[in-house]
């Protein structure tokens, strides 16, 4: 009797914890299926995790404006991975940030046509999507003005992104020399020189160090007097030939916390191709 009781309390314990191991080993597995679940959703775009990688889903680029020849060819030949559509900012109405959920890349280029205006739901709607980690692309006076919501006409007493898309835009307008805002229409500054680099290991200037190479003709550069703002980061600068006289060319914003991106071309990006492609790259 004695011996009997002694076995069944020394097994009893042991049964226990069995069952607690038995519980635990079966938890486990389950929990790990779940995050390569989420992990997979993710990279295929199912969902949207920040942070966790992305797999080789297409990309959704809205284009806001009239794109350049060069533009257009860019995002034509990158149409393997890349899918776009392109609207003006008058046709947004009310737009809000919905609007702009399903796409991974927005880019307001109005630097072709005379109406560089957008509404103040489309100019707030555009910080949020970028404050919510959004990918936005801003090419020269492009969304400088306050459009007056009716029949196509603008404000006259806004000229600069500040009042337009706040504090995302890497570059400040400033004043010209006869008080005219750098940034309004006709003040463009045509120059014959190169896009240089400024930061050589900065993914879109990855493997170009000058465009065009050094040997090759210079081109001729339509671009504005504008300053980085504080927090900008200058990735490339436009040089005229034999003169010291420098212009920002591109300039990079992050917006934290969700590190969304804004990056400002002060020239046509279509006239670069390689500097355009790996832009896209970097911001998919």
């Amino acid at each position: 009797m004695y011996e009997g009781g002694e076995d069944a309390g020394a097994g009893a314990p042991a049964l226990g914890g069995s069952g607690k191991r038995i519980n635990l080993e079966g938890i486990i597995p389950l929990i790990l299926l779940v995050i390569i679940g989420i992990a997979s959703l993710n990279y295929f775009g199912v969902v949207d995790v920040p942070y966790l990688p992305k797999g080789s889903a297409r990309v959704n680029v809205l284009f806001i404006g009239e794109p350049s020849l060069g533009e257009r060819a860019g995002l034509d030949r990158l149409s393997y991975f890349v899918t776009w559509r392109q609207r003006e900012a008058s046709t947004f109405g009310m737009a809000s940030i919905e609007t702009f959920n399903q796409y991974d890349i927005v880019i307001l280029d109005q630097s072709n046509i005379a109406d560089k205006s957008i509404t103040v739901s489309l100019g707030e709607a555009l910080q949020k999507y970028v404050q919510k980690g959004g990918k936005l692309i801003v090419v020269m006076n492009s969304g400088v003005y306050q459009s007056a919501g009716f029949g196509g006409y603008t404000s006259n007493d806004v000229t600069n992104w500040k009042a337009t898309l706040g504090d995302i835009v890497p570059a400040n307008c400033i004043a010209s020399s006869d008080g005219v805002p750098s940034c309004a229409e006709g003040k463009e500054v045509t120059v014959v020189g190169r896009i240089w680099a400024e930061d050589y290991e900065h993914p879109i200037m990855q493997g170009i160090e000058t465009a065009p190479p050094i040997g090759q003709a210079p081109v001729v550069v339509r671009t504005l007097e504008i300053a980085p703002t504080p927090t900008a980061k200058r990735v490339a600068f436009i040089q005229g030939e034999s003169i010291s006289k420098t212009y920002d060319a591109i300039l990079e914003q992050k917006s934290f916390p969700m590190m969304g991106t804004v990056i400002y071309f002060n020239y046509d990006p279509g006239m670069t191709p390689g500097i355009f492609n790996n832009t896209i790259f970097y911001l998919k």
